[in-house]
């Protein structure tokens, strides 16, 4: 039951994230690249994208994304 409730909840979450923000990604890899976060955020720095990148991979996840827009980091028009 727990693992229903955390998988429903994990599922909202990431959702809201990619409702939020409709960015594209491109090249289906699952995660953003600062090229196609600037689609969306044309002012995004490079500096601001290594913040937003807690895990440090390279990209930035649907969880990541959403953490940086309430974090006030980033804002779509």
């Amino acid at each position: 039951m727990r693992i229903i409730a955390l998988s429903i909840a994990t599922g909202g979450f990431v959702g809201m994230a990619t409702a939020q923000t409709m960015v594209d990604d491109a090249n289906g890899d699952g995660l953003y690249s600062i090229d196609e976060l600037r689609t969306v955020f044309p002012d995004l720095s490079e500096d601001t994208f290594v913040a937003m990148d807690t895990d440090a991979d390279g990209g930035i996840s649907a969880e990541e994304l959403a953490v940086a827009e309430q974090a006030g980091l980033v804002s779509a028009g």
